[in-house]
């Protein structure tokens, strides 16, 4: 019935219908402002667009593997996905042949031919990965951890596009909502580019005048449902972008993560357009990179009975 209706009358006019007027704080009306600007690029009919079934490609799969993992699977389920999946999957080879062996294709092309064995034989083998063999402790992980500073005086040393390579891709082992990954990061080793990135950054005092690399950490806002998913871009970089912050230690960088909630319409405009970012991306937050001229003080941390409340 629900379908039915919503074929009729459309959803943009159930919504519509389900509306009530409201006086909205003008600090609120800029979030729902940037809320209503990607929900219209969502909108949009990008086409044959390779790039956003790549990432569904990696949604839909994730969600065929959770059932394909269930102890109680069984053929019959899920159709409607895997047919989304198959749709994906024919888009990318049509628009990019050279992108059949990417790792994403090969994943997801397996767990859809799982798919279909169950649906043929009512049966599959039961998925089980490797056992996890850690190659560092604990206590050296944790170490890793608490060496990360926020400085901000950086040596006038480049970063060179090998090492910027080698952080981005630790973002992508964290986890994100479906495994879409949809972070992605438009950074400049252009010293004065970079500084032109930070002048748009309203926490971007006290900063030396050598910035050796900037960067934007930015979510593809195609994959998500809006509103209901506002949060889950900013989770998901975040999540992403914790991995790139631990791994600047272990290559004796610094990373300083730089606010971007307080930015105005110009300012973002203006480092949308220096760093190339298309307008379906969200900027999250930024980062200023560099070997660090000297070490900051490192700041105490609250107890651990402040963070953690147990309950049996």
């Amino acid at each position: 019935m629900k379908k039915i209706i919503l074929k009729i009358f459309g959803r943009k006019r159930i919504e519509y219908l389900r509306s009530k007027p409201v006086l909205v704080h003008g600090r609120y009306r800029k979030i729902i402002d940037e809320i209503e600007f990607y929900s219209k690029i969502i909108e949009k009919n990008y086409g044959n667009d390779a790039e956003l079934s790549m990432l569904l490609t990696r949604k839909f799969a994730h969600i065929l593997d959770k059932g394909l993992h269930r102890k109680d699977v069984k053929a019959g389920h899920s159709n409607t996905i895997a047919t989304e999946l198959k749709k994906h999957l024919e888009i990318i080879e049509n628009i990019n042949p050279e992108d059949s062996n990417d790792q994403t294709i090969l994943w997801a092309k397996e767990k859809l031919n799982i798919y279909n064995q169950l649906q043929e034989t009512g049966k599959i083998d039961e998925l089980k990965g490797k056992p996890l063999k850690p190659t560092i402790d604990f206590d050296t992980y944790f170490e890793l951890i608490k060496s990360r500073r926020s400085n901000r005086q950086f040596l006038d040393k480049p970063i060179n596009d090998q090492i910027i390579k080698k952080l981005a891709e630790t973002v992508n082992w964290a986890s994100s909502s479906c495994n879409k990954q949809p972070i992605k990061l438009f950074a400049t080793n252009n010293p004065e580019l970079a500084k032109q990135c930070l002048n748009q950054c309203k926490g971007g005092t006290g900063f030396s005048k050598n910035i050796p690399c900037f960067i934007a950490f930015c979510a593809d806002m195609r994959g998500y449902y809006l509103p209901e998913e506002m949060y889950l871009p900013a989770i998901d970089v975040s999540l992403g972008a914790q991995n790139f912050f631990v791994a600047t230690s272990a290559l004796q960088l610094s990373a300083t993560g730089l606010s971007w909630a307080l930015k105005d319409r110009e300012e973002e405009k203006r480092l949308k357009s220096i760093l190339k970012i298309p307008e379906h991306y969200q900027i999250i937050f930024n980062a200023a990179l560099g070997y660090a001229q000297k070490e900051y003080v490192q700041p105490l941390r609250k107890p651990l009975k402040n963070t953690l409340q147990i309950i049996k």
